[in-house]
């Protein structure tokens, strides 16, 4: 099993100022369950670089013992934030094809998943030939049927 990096979601920050003094400490930032944790521990309240590290990394520690992470099935429910579609595993997808001068342009919908050997599978869907809506909803049901498959 890795190690996990001791250092994981701690970073430094360190300024020199006009006067030519060094201050700074280490910034803890972490995100469980949709809730963020930032905190920073100055080397000048813990007396010292190691001791701020230190304190950083219990609070790291304590927040992570405290809040579970999403398991790999719940994070592939959730559509993130960048998701247009409104699914999970299905995008739109516009092909650009050059011929001579001209441009043609093709949108698709396209369905991915993972199926049960570990390898990645997609299925595309016209727009000009299905429609929008169709070639979406048959995007759709292309996915849920792949993850059927892969008893996921």
């Amino acid at each position: 099993m890795p190690r996990k990096n001791p250092r994981r979601n701690i970073s430094r920050l360190q300024r020199v100022s006009d006067s030519g003094k060094v201050t700074g400490g280490w910034l803890m930032r972490i995100q469980r369950r949709g809730q963020k944790f930032e905190e920073f521990f100055s080397d000048q309240r813990y007396h010292g670089k190691r001791n701020a590290l230190v304190a950083a990394q219990g609070r790291r520690d304590e927040i992570e013992s405290g809040i579970a992470r999403y398991s790999n099935a719940e994070r592939a429910e959730r559509p993130s934030s960048r998701n247009k579609s409104g699914m999970v595993g299905v995008r739109l997808h516009q092909q650009k094809d050059i011929r001579g001068e001209y441009e043609y342009y093709y949108w698709y919908w396209v369905a991915q998943w993972t199926d049960g050997r570990g390898r990645r599978r997609t299925r595309s869907f016209s727009i000009h030939r299905h429609g929008d809506e169709e070639a979406y909803n048959l995007a759709c049901e292309a996915r849920r049927k792949g993850l059927k498959q892969a008893n996921r």
